[in-house]
């Protein structure tokens, strides 16, 4: 409702009756000089009219006169919604139909709530951790903050809310409150008006009182295949003195591994359950762990996720060579005298078919570039395979195998550098180090002098080799190619042709060697390993390339750093990772529990402590917080694809919210009470609302301009002084 007055003011130059006498004069003698002319006496009227009016509007300027509008407006009160979004809120109590979630939800969509939004400007905040303000109150809001910090929120809501006219607050909490702040040090400003989201506990059947919990899970978070892994599950109970003995079972997609029987005696609070597994396959399994207490309070908190990478730290190397050459005999028997090496090599026969040359005759073994053969190994080593050999399937298979952190040893000729071979773009040219220019083939009849070039002398991997003053002249070179962007010149020969070339591809490393007689540095002689430079040169090639055996250390692989694996909803999660070499930055994707992907850009910073660093470092960053329970798979990508790193991250609800406790009726009747509101059920709301402030506010607003200084007033002057003008010249006056 509004009102408007408007009202005029006069501040003269001169005073009023000085304008009046004046204009007495003025209109006096103007009708004097008008009845000395020859007109009739109807245009001297008019002609009198005009400059009268002319002097009046000169007048009227001189009084300066300005307007005032007053304008009064009535504003309604305002009615503050505060919603509990704690985990809380969906916690089940014995003997209680639904949650106070659901209960609070029913009662912003009655129609009681709606009718208020006639008589007050209704507001939403959220309370959980922190004061959040416009949480939805259509249904949809998400209750998963992990804990309740209800007065505090009070007192934020209180400074929120400074200035406005306030006529209550409608509070929908379980009222568990853990921000530890006593009542006495509250202020009340506006009457609180509870909803009791629960019903009270007579009439309920006879509650549980013994709550059986997994106080601690211990067990290693990443292990070895073929090591032995024990599992040790604490169990906490609160409430009880009774013996007790109940089974805790160790699942892994939903069937069951092992089971232990966990005992309790009539004094005891704590139990413990062992289990031990072995780890027969690698990469990252999840397991549950979950106990089948006979009667408990909560069977919320009787299971447990763990998450376990399991790594193979045997370097399997497999080896798939084309026709026959000296190459693969050389090579062959320089990795077979490594004993951390085990390969198993493979020759196509000249019926396409791959002949094994592997000694342990193991059938499990297979010279298919698929998946699930790849993943047994830690390096592959193409030879001078033909292009068609490859599928699309196996293409795809390969890049995938280097993008998670496999190692990739390029060793061709002819066949396979060539025009048809495996190089080509739509095979694996995307990942090598080097392609091959118009006319390239395999130069012969010359001496070509090789060394390393200051990069490929950093690399630790040859930092044995380096010892050697010279290298062998080799009688073959792969030639012209073109390095890559992302690829590094390892060694070339005196004229600049590259003789192996790597880069990184993914997690992993690809090595590019573009010469054919490089066993012939065999024929020197050996050390006293029995390995001469060839068999040296080459195993610490493999070393490298080998996903354990980094040749710049572990810094500089991209790796993902989190404080820890674990966290809980709504949460701040801290993302960082280390050795990004990459152009471009970073970007890091979260896949969600419901399947939804979230995409964060990194940026760059100084990781410690908020990554689980204990000393600073140079990295990259991005945070999220999850909302929901649940694992996390996280992908790092370089915005340039060379690089890739993935982790996992699981989220539990907050076992400190989800406790089973009945709603804090004493502490909520409590409040209402001190601010001169009501704690009633929600049937009774429309009753209690009488205790809100309905009186509006009114709200006066004056705006005062002056009007003598527009520049309208001219256009009405100088129409009366043309018109004079005019009929005075018509009707020939001088």
């Amino acid at each position: 409702m509004e009102n408007m007055l408007c009202i005029l003011l006069l501040e003269p130059v001169i005073p009023i009756w000085l304008i009046v006498v004046c204009g007495i004069v003025f209109f006096w003698l103007s009708w004097k000089t008008y009845a000395a002319c020859g007109i009739g006496k109807k245009e001297r009227v008019f002609l009198w009219t005009l400059r009268a009016a002319a002097f009046c509007i000169i007048a009227f300027l001189l009084t300066m006169p300005s307007v005032r509008h007053e304008r009064r407006e009535e504003e309604k009160p305002v009615l503050a919604v505060l919603l509990d979004v704690s985990a809380s809120m969906e916690d089940r109590v014995v003997g209680v139909k639904g949650t106070r979630a659901e209960a609070a939800q029913s009662v912003l969509k009655s129609s009681w709530l709606a009718r208020l939004k006639d008589d007050y400007r209704v507001m939403s905040f959220g309370v959980g951790r922190e004061l959040e303000e416009g949480v939805p109150l259509d249904g949809t809001a998400r209750f998963t903050a992990p804990q309740t910090r209800l007065f505090p929120a009070l007192q934020q809501l209180r400074q929120r809310l400074r200035g406005e006219n306030v006529g209550g607050i409608l509070l929908l909490s379980d009222g568990l409150d853990q921000s530890g702040m006593s009542l006495d040090e509250m202020t009340f400003t506006a009457p609180i008006l509870a909803a009791e989201l629960e019903e009270p506990s007579e009439g309920r059947p006879e509650t549980v009182t013994v709550d059986y919990s997994f106080s601690q899970v211990a067990y290693p978070k990443r292990v070895t295949k073929g090591w032995k892994i024990s599992l040790t599950a604490h169990v906490e109970r609160r409430g009880g003195n009774v013996t007790a003995s109940f089974p805790v079972l160790l699942t892994r997609d939903g069937q069951e591994i092992k089971r232990e029987t966990v005992t309790f005696e009539a004094e005891d609070k704590f139990a413990k359950a062992q289990f031990e597994i072995e780890a027969t396959e690698t990469g990252s399994f999840l397991y549950h762990i979950k106990m089948e207490p006979p009667a408990d309070r909560e069977a919320s908190n009787n299971e447990k996720e763990i998450l376990i990478d399991v790594t193979d730290e045997q370097n399997r190397i497999l080896y798939l060579e084309g026709p026959p050459r000296h190459d693969f005999t050389y090579l062959k028997r320089a990795l077979s005298t490594d004993k951390n090496l085990s390969m198993s090599a493979f020759i196509r026969g000249a019926d396409g078919l791959f002949v094994s040359f592997d000694e342990r005759r193991d059938a499990a073994v297979k010279p298919d570039l698929t998946n699930d053969n790849l993943r047994h190994f830690n390096v592959l080593i193409l030879g001078d395979l033909p292009g068609e050999l490859l599928k699309k399937e196996d293409v795809a298979a390969v890049k995938s195998f280097v993008e998670k952190g496999g190692g990739l040893l390029l060793f061709g000729g002819k066949h396979a550098y060539g025009k048809d071979g495996y190089l080509a773009k739509e095979l694996l040219g995307d990942l090598s180090p080097a392609e091959s220019l118009e006319g390239a083939s395999m130069k012969e009849g010359t001496r070509y002098r090789v060394d390393f070039t200051p990069g490929g002398r950093a690399l630790p991997a040859f930092a044995g080799i380096l010892e050697d003053a010279s290298f062998p002249a080799l009688l073959s070179v792969w030639a012209p190619v073109k390095t890559g962007e992302f690829s590094t010149s390892v060694m070339e020969t005196s004229d600049g042709n590259p003789v192996l070339v790597t880069r990184r591809y993914g997690q992993g490393k690809v090595a590019m060697l573009l010469s054919n007689t490089l066993w012939k540095w065999q024929l020197g002689g050996a050390d006293g390993s029995g390995k001469g430079l060839y068999g040296r040169f080459i195993t610490q090639l493999v070393h490298m390339l080998n996903p354990k055996d980094g040749d710049a250390g572990q810094d500089d692989v991209l790796r993902i750093v989190m404080a820890s694996g674990e966290g809980e909803l709504r949460e701040n999660v801290a993302i960082g990772v280390i050795g990004l070499n990459a152009k471009g930055g970073a970007d890091c994707l979260v896949k969600t529990p419901s399947g939804k992907t979230l995409t964060y850009s990194m940026r760059e910073a100084k990781l410690d402590r908020q990554v689980g660093l204990r000393q600073p470092q140079d990295g990259w960053l991005c945070e999220f917080v999850p909302e929901e329970a649940g694992t996390y798979p996280i992908n790092v990508k370089s915005r340039d694809g060379t690089q890739q790193a993935e982790a996992m991250l699981l989220v539990r609800r907050p076992e400190h919210e989800l406790t089973g406790a009945p709603l804090n009726r004493e502490l909520l009747n409590e409040l209402c009470a001190r601010s001169k509101g009501a704690f009633v059920p929600p049937s009774k709301l429309s009753e209690a609302a009488g205790k809100l402030k309905k009186e509006p506010r009114v709200l006066e607003t004056v705006a005062e301009y002056p009007i003598w200084n527009r520049w309208h007033w001219l256009i009405p002057l100088l129409l009366l002084y043309c018109l004079e003008w005019y009929f005075r010249r018509k009707w020939d006056l001088v």
